[in-house]
């Protein structure tokens, strides 16, 4: 396939998570997004290829310009590395749906109920189509049971932390949504590759935090418990990474 053709449907993909990213945390559905400013609805082509909101004068967010050429960049690259067993094609459903989960945790903190119920449906048929139904269902129930554990012993070692620093602590390490995504991305890695997929997510995002922590203290930034990263972003890389092992 072309480079052209393929940067063509990566724009494609970045324009959709973009899109779902922008009205399904306001809304819960699909319908015309608005500027965050004014909140006056953007019409499709004034969505589509203007820079700036006609009513306000507020300008594109920063992160559907990255979201856009992150996606160029990843579809050119699944077109000379693909994933093991799926095809480009294959791989575009998985693409949007992936995108939009990332971004909208990464600036919400949350894990829409829509979302999860369309991500369960459609990684059920991929996980059935790739590791028959057995596999799968070991899969997302590996998945969840796993992500349950990391989740109830987050909460314990943020109350221990909170009793020894006699305060209360409401950050926590893992969410009900980190779980749901846990459980989804069961299916799609099957068994027992989800267990590999968690720990690498699980090292992957120590490693992150050890850089980070390490930036904030050389910066004086650093304030304990102030915030905690978006572990489902290190899931998703997690399930990714296991089809390039």
């Amino acid at each position: 396939m072309s480079l052209m053709l393929v940067s063509f449907f990566g724009g494609i993909v970045g324009i959709l998570i973009n899109y779902f990213s922008d009205v399904l945390p306001v809304f819960r559905r699909f319908t015309l997004p608005v500027c965050k400013e004014c909140s006056q609805p953007y019409s499709i082509k004034e969505y589509l290829l203007s820079s700036k909101c006609s009513t306000c004068g507020k300008r594109v967010s920063t992160r559907s310009i990255i979201v856009l050429i992150c996606s160029i960049l990843i579809c050119i690259f699944l077109e000379y590395f693909p994933l093991s067993t799926l095809s480009f094609w294959a791989v575009l459903p998985i693409l949007v749906f992936l995108g939009v989960i990332m971004v909208i945790d990464i600036e919400h903190r949350v894990v829409l109920f829509q979302t999860s119920i369309f991500g369960f449906v459609l990684f059920l048929l991929y996980g059935i189509g790739l590791h028959g139904f057995l596999s799968t269902i070991y899969g997302t129930l590996a998945g969840c049971l796993m992500m349950l554990i990391f989740y109830f012993l987050g909460i314990a070692v943020t109350k221990i932390a909170g009793k020894l620093k006699h305060q209360k602590i409401d950050q926590v390490a893992f969410g009900l949504g980190d779980v749901w995504i846990g459980t989804i991305l069961g299916l799609l890695t099957g068994w027992p590759f989800i267990i590999g997929a968690i720990f690498i997510s699980i090292l992957a995002s120590a490693a992150f935090s050890i850089v980070l922590l390490v930036v904030l203290f050389l910066s004086k930034r650093y304030r304990a418990f102030a915030s905690t990263l978006p572990f489902t972003t290190f899931l998703i890389l997690g399930a990714i990474a296991i089809f390039y092992l």
